[in-house]
């Protein structure tokens, strides 16, 4: 049975924890909840069930339900921990997976580092800094869906019943004689991460525990969870990039991408519309993107801004209708000769969910990172043949980071029967 469950609010982050410990060489399995707080409990005879919540735009009530249910499954099926991921960012229904997290175990305490140190996302003083800027006043202010307006992380359980305390990695408190507490970890870098682990390890507190990928990358050890390295499959491929985020982070790589040879194609609105790939005007336009893709650059589809909207309930629906446009997209040109030659890659979590409701299964098996935040993970396509495919959230990565997802992918780290392997299963 799984030795640590992560409960994730989105599939991009469910993917980029999971791969933590597959780098590891431990049992990883992904799943994603679909219009039910359950999954099969054959996800949890790995050694690592992940399960994408899909609770990141939900209402605090239904995200903790969910959260509650799950929860309660993994430990009626033998989890020893879970880490509740969320986003360095700080968006979600953050409280309301803790808070249904410590009801379903019956825990005292749990542990939230937030931080990001390898992207320089630190928390120091319980306030979560961007590139050395408060949140709040980063690009993830200005997000248009979900702005963070506090810096202050205990503000995100505001509404919860468990007390908050913040500290350093170096002093965290005593658990409670009481009631339940939600621990607050500054973290400046990943010897942070360490020392709260040994810590939790020698008091036995490893159960409830929670924060983004970097926390999640130095517990394999401390849980238990260590195998093999692992290879990286060799890939000699360009990219069929589909993106759905507005983060002005992979706006610039997009750019950067275009700049250095890559075809750039931003949909417009009626492209976006529900029934239109099923159209004259979207057959044809599939048509134009694969004879575009015969020179075998870069191709860069993302929706240029169109996805603004006045109101909340509005931009909810728009959301929703053009992440299911863009998956039916992407599954769309996979199913063109021409994605034969091309490596799919998928950005932003509403994005991967609308393409993965296109799979013929939920469940999905991460492989390794491409790039620090790139996950490459298989996925099982309808023609019954499973595709490799990378996926980044939209926050993550340098400028140049497509360029370099490619460059790492071709060095060839395995021998020559396994890339012939590789490039069978990914349609390379």
């Amino acid at each position: 049975m799984a030795r640590l469950t992560v409960i994730a609010d989105d599939l991009t982050g469910a993917l980029d924890t999971g791969v933590q410990f597959a780098n590891r060489c431990v049992s990883v399995r992904v799943a994603a909840v679909h219009g039910t707080a359950a999954v099969h409990e054959e996800l949890f005879q790995a050694d690592v069930a992940v399960i994408d919540a899909e609770v990141r735009h939900r209402s605090q009530q239904q995200a903790y339900k969910i959260c509650l249910e799950l929860v309660q499954q993994a430990q009626r099926c033998g989890t020893d921990s879970v880490y509740i991921k969320t986003d360095s960012g700080l968006r979600g229904n953050i409280g309301a997976m803790f808070q249904a997290a410590l009801d379903a175990s019956g825990a005292a305490v749990a542990y939230y580092a937030p931080a990001l140190p390898q992207m320089n996302r630190l928390t120091r003083g319980g306030i979560q800094y961007i590139d050395g800027v408060p949140i709040d006043k980063s690009v993830f202010g200005q997000d248009p869906f979900e702005p963070v307006h506090s810096p202050y992380v205990k503000d995100l359980f505001r509404n919860c019943r468990a007390a908050i305390i913040s500290c350093g990695p170096r002093a965290l408190p005593p658990p409670p004689q009481h009631g339940q507490q939600i621990v607050i970890c500054d973290v400046e870098k990943d010897t942070d991460f360490r020392c709260i682990a040994m810590e939790l390890q020698r008091t036995n507190g490893l159960k409830i525990l929670g924060g983004c990928a970097g926390f999640a990358a130095v517990l394999p050890p401390f849980l238990g969870l260590e195998g093999g390295s692992i290879s990286l499959p060799c890939i000699n491929a360009p990219l069929l990039v589909l993106c759905g985020s507005l983060n002005p982070i992979t706006k610039r790589q997009l750019e950067y991408g275009a700049a250095h040879g890559g075809v750039r194609i931003s949909l417009q609105s009626e492209q976006l519309a529900a029934g239109y790939f099923e159209s004259r005007a979207g057959q044809d336009f599939l048509t134009q993107i694969e004879q575009r893709m015969q020179g075998g650059c870069d191709m860069l589809i993302d929706t240029d801004g169109t996805d603004t909207a006045e109101d909340a309930d509005t931009a909810e629906q728009l959301r929703g209708q053009i992440a299911e446009q863009l998956g039916l997209l992407m599954a769309l040109l996979l199913e063109r000769p021409a994605a034969d030659n091309y490596l799919p890659m998928i950005i932003g979590g509403d994005t991967l969910m609308g393409f993965m409701q296109q799979l013929p299964e939920a469940e999905i098996s991460p492989l390794g990172e491409a790039a620090p935040g790139a996950v490459l993970f298989t996925a099982p396509m309808a023609t019954h043949v499973s595709r490799i495919i990378v996926s980044k959230s939209g926050g993550f990565g340098d400028e140049d980071l497509l360029s370099r997802i490619r460059q790492n992918l071709q060095k060839g780290t395995e021998d020559d029967e396994a890339v012939s392997t590789c490039h069978a299963a990914a349609g390379i």
